[in-house]
């Protein structure tokens, strides 16, 4: 891949509660690993993602705890920033969904896709409730879905089967509040003419087979169905208003100012504002186009499973509506869900781990190692404690940072901690060389799980060389032997760091910092490509252990 614009998209997550670690295994912790490898291989990558504000999910859990929506907010946006900072999240720009530069532009959107007749208003029924004499959000409705018969499923979509459902269609709908049956009743909304965006948005996906085999065939199931109109609009008081003044009085609602956007409509346009928010940041005003309007960038989205349809449908729809030459996306990096030791996630039956709290418990290394390794890309993982416990000591601790620790400990102890790599296995430059090959072919399509189980699978090759060499031994009736098969395992150490830096950031620099490679390369590291001989090393020991056992 020549050097080019990438755009890392990230979900925007819901400012309503702890993210757990299914948000991390899901897509944060790839989004990131993704963007610091392109960083490395030389592309101009801008990781954008923000907090995502509106919608029902916050008033349904304001109203929960007694707070108005900005409340929770106010309460929960600094421990997201505080996960951000403690997992070394690497943003270019996390940002909110409450800009005055992000409710512009979801209004120009509604208003270019008017223009363009892409649009249209009428009634249909929504949810009521006559105990509360008011219409009822989507996630205030629970009832028995449809398609799997799976109960206590929110209105617009299962969370068991991942089908988005319509106002109607929920088995003996009942109120989140106050448990009361809900009844349909007439409102006016305006709706979103996918059927005839649906021929376009074919074409998009026809042309991307090289998502993952899943998410394309899951993508086309939709196609296949036909599209539907789908409402953007709701009653509600919490989100973004509609341009009223900039709206033709014959297409306005009824009650046009009890209107809102309906968030999945709002959220994912937050990848064109946070752009033009970076841009005018950073006062450039050519980097938007260059990321939005340049057919040589590549768009790269990060989600769980449930925000597919959202993703590989409706977000290309409403750019392909704007008839603005949006750069649609190039790989749709989407991970089927993790549970909990075989268990959903779920808050309110206790079925959680909460990324902040466990992150200050063991260190963000230790967790992030271990979800790169169960990481759910094409199948549902789950996390085990036990596992965890077994992964972080046997491999990160036993295997991988043990492999640093005797190279450092045995340059230290019989060259003075200095040492000129130069008379290397060149057999294990082959392998190392095609490593790097395999890997970067394999972080181009996004898989990052395989890259991860091929890195380590380095750690044990470089084990298994030191344990067969002996250099101790070797120093007794050779010390050229000896330091050469040193001199091969410190290679081997070297472009480890590099291919870890991207899945255990903190780790791989002190690791780099153990062996003195920042100081005495010639190569300019760090780049994402192989450390070549002749380079030196200067031991830190001061930097041992890399790593340390952990226990529950």
């Amino acid at each position: 891949m020549l050097s080019q614009n990438i755009l890392v998209a990230v979900a925007w997550p819901y400012v309503n509660g702890e993210i757990h670690v299914g948000h991390l295994a899901g897509y944060l912790l790839p989004a990131d690993a993704f963007a610091r490898w392109a960083r490395l291989r030389g592309h101009q990558v801008l990781m954008v993602s923000g907090a995502d504000c509106h919608g029902t999910p916050i008033t349904v859990e304001a109203e929960k705890h007694h707070l108005s929506p900005q409340q929770l907010i106010d309460t929960y946006l600094p421990q997201i920033k505080e996960l951000i900072k403690l997992y070394d999240l690497s943003y270019d720009l996390f940002t909110t969904t409450q800009t005055s530069n992000h409710q512009k532009i979801v209004q120009e959107f509604f208003l270019k896709l008017l223009k363009n007749g892409y649009i249209f208003k009428k009634e249909d029924y929504q949810y009521y409730s006559p105990s509360q004499k008011r219409f009822l959000p989507d996630r205030y409705v629970e009832g028995e879905c449809p398609y799997c018969h799976s109960p206590n499923q929110r209105a617009d979509q299962c969370e068991v089967c991942g089908r988005v459902l319509d106002s109607g269609q929920l088995i003996n709908p009942h109120s989140k509040l106050d448990g009361q049956k809900v009844i349909l009743k007439k409102s006016e909304h305006y709706y979103l003419d996918y059927p005839k965006l649906e021929k376009e948005i074919k074409n998009f996906v026809l042309k991307s087979k090289h998502w993952r085999p899943w998410v394309w065939q899951e993508t086309m199931g939709w196609l296949k169905e036909g599209l539907k109109p789908r409402p953007i609009s709701r009653d509600l008081e919490w989100g973004i208003p509609f341009p009223k003044d900039k709206i033709p009085p014959s297409w306005q609602l009824k009650n046009m100012n009890k209107k809102r956007f309906y968030v999945w409509f709002d959220a994912v346009i937050g990848y064109i504002s946070a752009v033009r928010e970076y841009a005018q940041k950073k006062k450039k005003g050519s980097l938007f186009s260059e990321f939005w309007h340049n057919p040589s960038s590549r768009h790269y989205y990060f989600m769980g499973q449930d925000n597919l349809a959202f993703h590989t449908i409706f977000w290309p729809g409403q750019l392909i509506g704007q008839k603005d030459n949006y750069t649609l996306s190039y790989q749709e990096c989407i991970n089927k869900f993790l549970t909990l030791e075989g268990k959903k996630f779920s808050k309110s039956r206790g079925v959680i781990i909460n990324s902040l709290e466990v992150g200050k418990k063991y260190g963000s290394d230790p967790i992030r190692f271990y979800l790169f390794s169960i990481l759910p890309e094409n199948h549902e993982s789950s996390w085990y404690w036990t596992e965890f416990v077994r992964t972080v000591n046997g491999v990160l601790v036993d295997k991988v940072a043990n492999f640093f620790q005797r190279v450092a400990l045995f340059q230290e102890k019989f060259f003075g901690g200095e040492l000129l790599v130069k008379n290397v296995d060149p057999s294990i430059i082959k392998y190392t060389l095609t490593t790097f090959s395999s890997v970067n072919q394999k972080m181009e399509s996004c898989s990052l799980g395989a890259v991860f189980k091929e890195v380590i699978e380095v750690s044990n090759k470089a084990n298994l060389y030191l344990n067969q060499k002996e250099p101790w031994q070797q120093i007794k009736v050779s010390p050229s032997a000896a330091k050469d098969s040193l001199a091969t395992a410190t290679y081997l150490a070297a472009n480890l760091v590099v291919l870890l830096s991207p899945f255990i950031p903190s780790f791989s620099q002190r690791a780099s910092v153990l062996l003195g490679l920042e100081q005495t390369s010639a190569q300019k590291q760090p780049t994402f490509s192989p450390y070549s001989p002749p380079f030196k090393t200067k031991i830190n020991p001061s930097f041992l252990p890399l790593a340390k056992k952990i226990s529950l």
